[in-house]
């Protein structure tokens, strides 16, 4: 109850913000339940049949498993788009192997690849650790058993060696996941090698239990809360950025494992909150809640706004699914004889077998109870859905606040100006913020969500692999004027509009992108990155300091993500790497992000409309914006302000602009659209730039 509740809490609320560590104290109940299993067979029989464990570990886990598998992927192909779609049903079979963890931790460090959507069946990673545990964990407590029985070793010596067989195993995935996690912590959130130590606490308390039943009653109470307070407050108190799961993982993990070992000899009085019979038979459909909550978040996510009516209706389907799922088909299934051994080897023994085992469809008054309740949550659910009230129309600018205050703003350093290029291009941004119906879309959405952030010819420039400098610059070789563009992934969505606006220069101008892919040019930790990136970052900011002060170019060119650093805490940062050159370069030009809001990914789907993804200028947007602009002024530099790029006048960011989708997330711009501002682009770099007075 508390590890689900808690997962449940934090994914559909984000409160607490580290209720994640509820998976965490699944492991331990996990490793507590199935080693004492194991323990109880050899103690009983000398040995462990493996076919048995293997069949009870499918028909416990499988077939309620594989239910929310099709469910998931038959809605996922009639709600998202047909690439989604088709990644939900790879995840699917992935899901099915018990390998999903995996493919999440080769996503999760895949730092080329856009911010894409999260997947419906992304919470199959933990069941996937637990079944790959499972292959080796009886393993090893068979080798145990059979060196017990052939030395006629006494029950204190077979459990010294148990401990420290089990606890070298823990000890050793303890120390791999410090170190993993600091070196790769997407790979470490994801790994099983990475988790083994937690199910092997559970497993080692298992084995402790005769010593924990030796606990005195009076300690027991104080032992059990000093374990909940430790779990409680690690879900408010730990983030995945905070080095976990190594080492603070130990801290959920070792305060499930006070309550566990606390319990072994029988109920509390103190403990009402655990052992009342709510709280016991949320414990009892934990697992169903655990494979429902998800899909249902995100699946309700794709066709409602979150508000009001998505929660409520989220915790109704949940819970009326859950419910639903585990009277009539998880437990029913438990309780029943299939694939265990038939004592009747006889025909009849076999005709009368019914599906999955179970023998009689008669539903209980239990059932009926659970069945007319589920009945009534998801019918609840549905009409918290579809009760939902119209929104707001998506040409209102209500609220909007422009980008800078005209007292403000001097005019000189911030470039602002319609050009004709720009004229036309924002009739066309107002005419798809007040589209209806989706035009036809070249590439169509759903092939522009998730694409490539540059053409392949940019893009291999923006890794850290060693691409010769020639084969990273365009222009005219004897051209007068030379530019260098500095920055992420932003300023690599921009480099194909720079690359046309030199290549149509008539030799004026040659561009260097020296731009990298999540490494921001500013004086700033990279973040949450891949490790190998964050490691190569300084290096490269400190080469290209070097290469801009001996090269001396006449314009230095910088475009960054917006990310959540003060705007203060940004200029600083950015300032400190472009005061080491800027007196060695013609002009500082600040090119702004995209503004970031609604992910493409996420609002596009069967059945939504163009107002369901158009973006608003960010609080978050506007702030750095301004930051930036100030900084320009100060340091007689040029702010290039690309909402009007992007947005209307009144602030709106429709996810399309003629027959061309914007951007592939949330803020990387398409190719093609990078290629349909090259003319505002070349006209607003004249402005800016303008060397030669022509």
């Amino acid at each position: 109850m508390v590890a689900v509740g808690l997962v449940i809490l934090s994914h559909l609320f984000d409160w607490p913000h580290g209720g994640f560590i509820g998976v965490d104290v699944f492991f331990v109940i996990s490793g507590f339940l199935i080693t004492g299993s194991l323990l109880h067979i050899l103690e009983k029989t000398g040995r462990i049949s493996f076919m048995d464990f293997y069949r009870k570990r499918i028909r416990r886990i499988v077939p309620a498993a594989v239910l929310v598998l099709v469910v998931t992927s038959v809605l996922s192909v009639f709600i998202f788009t047909s690439r989604r779609a088709e990644s939900t049903l790879v995840d699917a079979v992935w899901a099915l192997l018990f390998t999903a963890n995996w493919r999440f931790a080769s996503q999760e460090t895949d730092y080329f690849a856009a911010s894409g959507p999260v997947s419906p069946l992304q919470h199959y990673w933990s069941l996937s650790v637990e079944e790959q545990f499972y292959l080796f964990w009886p393993l090893l407590i068979m080798f145990i058993g059979i060196l017990a029985v052939r030395r006629s070793w006494s029950s204190s010596r077979r459990s010294s060696v148990a401990v420290g067989a089990l606890g070298t195993v823990v000890l050793a995935s303890f120390i791999y996941s410090i170190l993993e996690t600091s070196s790769s912590p997407g790979w470490a959130y994801f790994s099983t090698l990475s988790r083994v130590w937690e199910l092997g606490i559970g497993g080692l308390l298992a084995v402790l239990v005769p010593y924990c039943e030796r606990i005195p009653e009076s300690a027991r109470p104080f032992i059990a809360w000093t374990g909940l307070v430790a779990i409680g407050g690690s879900a408010f108190l730990i983030s995945e950025e905070s080095g976990f799961p190594g080492p603070w993982a130990a801290v959920p993990v070792l305060g499930a494992a006070l309550v566990i070992g606390a319990g072994v000899s029988g109920g509390h009085r103190t403990l009402v909150f655990l052992t009342n019979r709510v709280s016991t038979y949320l414990g009892d459909i934990s697992y169903s809640l655990y494979l429902w909550h998800w899909p249902v978040i995100i699946l309700l996510g794709a066709v409602m706004d979150v508000g009001p009516h998505y929660y409520l209706s989220a915790i109704l389907l949940i819970f009326g699914f859950s419910i639903a799922a585990y009277h009539f088909f998880e437990d029913p299934i438990r309780k029943s004889s299939w694939l265990l051994p038939s004592r009747s080897g006889s025909r009849k023994a076999l005709v009368t077998q019914r599906f999955f085992g179970v023998a009689n469809l008669k539903m209980s008054a239990g059932q009926q109870s659970a069945g007319i309740g589920a009945l009534a949550l998801v019918t609840a659910g549905l009409a918290a859905f579809t009760l939902v009230p119209p929104s707001a129309s998506a040409g209102s600018s209500e609220g909007y606040v422009p980008v800078f205050d005209a007292a403000e703003a001097t005019g000189e350093a911030q470039v602002e100006t319609l050009t004709s290029a720009l004229t036309a291009l924002s009739d066309e941004v107002s005419s798809a913020a007040r589209a209806a119906d989706w035009p036809e879309l070249v590439p169509t959405m759903d092939d522009a969500i998730g694409a490539a952030q540059a053409p392949s010819e940019i893009a291999r420039c923006g890794g850290f692999n060693d691409v010769p400098r020639s084969e990273c610059t365009w222009g005219s070789s004897s051209a007068e004027h030379t530019m260098v563009l500095l920055g992420d992934s932003i300023a690599m969505t921009y480099a194909q509009a720079l690359k046309n606006f030199v290549e149509s220069s008539e030799g004026r101008w040659r561009l260097l992108v020296e731009s990298r892919f999540g490494c921001r040019f500013a004086d700033v930790d990279s973040g949450k990155l891949d490790p190998k990136i964050a490691e190569a970052c300084p290096d490269h900011r400190r080469a290209v300091v070097e290469s801009i002060n001996s090269m001396k170019p006449d314009a230095v060119l910088i475009a960054n993500n917006y990310t959540s650093e003060s705007a203060t805490e940004w200029t600083n940062a950015l300032d400190s790497l472009v005061g080491q050159f800027s007196s060695n370069v013609g002009q500082v030009v600040l090119l702004a992000a995209p503004p970031s809001d609604v992910n493409i990914a996420d609002c596009y789907t069967r059945s939504s409309k163009p107002r369901d993804c158009i973006s608003k200028i960010t609080d978050r947007w506007r702030e750095r914006a301004v930051a930036e602009q100030r900084y320009s002024e100060r340091m007689g530099g040029a702010f290039v302000d690309t909402n009007r790029w992007f947005c209307t006048a009144e602030g709106l960011c429709p996810s399309f602009v003629g027959s061309t989708p914007v951007k592939s997330d949330n803020v990387h711009m398409t190719i093609e659209y990078g290629s349909k501002i090259s003319q505002v682009m070349a006209e607003q770099m004249s402005v800016v730039l303008d060397p030669g007075g022509e």
